[in-house]
């Protein structure tokens, strides 16, 4: 008895080349000082994943070169890990919602992810969390202004290039805000 085995079809074959297309996908974490929108930190990924791992080598190098006091990120980055990072080890207060995983009716695990949820219910956070699209700003500037396609094809060169942006748009930022006197 043979066994009936699927054929392949055009959508198997569609489905194979954009995982492999997001494979090979850049990706740009970016720690910014939401005053001046200068870029404190970068890590750049080629590939899919989770942001969560970028949150604590982001916050610790912007920690480094800046005075940070709070922290705002979106859902992406939410752990209980990335809490404990900030808030234990650097005394930065982070403002992260809880958004990953599935929909629950129950409080989120730990301590800081818990009391996310509570300050999140009650708005008290809602000025704080706003500063985050300071961010956004940035990612829409660093588009407008080099675009949003990369020209490099190797992935060592695209990291470098997307690198060489951030450092571009800070120094960018610098002579703007130099000329101002």
């Amino acid at each position: 008895m043979a066994a009936n085995t699927p054929k392949k079809t055009d959508a198997d074959e569609v489905n194979r080349s954009r995982s492999r297309r997001a494979r090979q996908m850049p990706k740009l974490a970016l720690a910014v000082a939401s005053a001046c929108h200068l870029i404190l930190a970068a890590r750049v990924h080629i590939g899919c994943g989770s942001d969560a791992p970028d949150f604590a080598p982001l916050l610790y190098h912007a920690w480094r070169r800046a005075n940070v006091n709070v922290v705002v990120a979106d859902a992406g980055y939410d752990s209980e890990a990335n809490h404990r990072s900030a808030r234990l080890d650097m005394g930065v207060r982070s403002v992260i919602p809880t958004g990953i995983g599935r929909p629950s009716s129950k409080p989120p695990g730990g301590r800081y992810r818990r009391l996310m949820k509570q300050r999140f219910a009650r708005k008290a956070d809602r000025r704080t969390y706003g500063q985050r699209a300071q961010s956004e700003t940035v990612n829409s500037m660093m588009k407008r202004n080099f675009g949003d396609a990369l020209r490099s094809v190797q992935r060592r060169r695209r990291r470098q290039e997307m690198l060489l942006r951030t450092l571009t748009h800070d120094i960018m930022i610098y002579a703007n805000y130099e000329g101002r006197d």
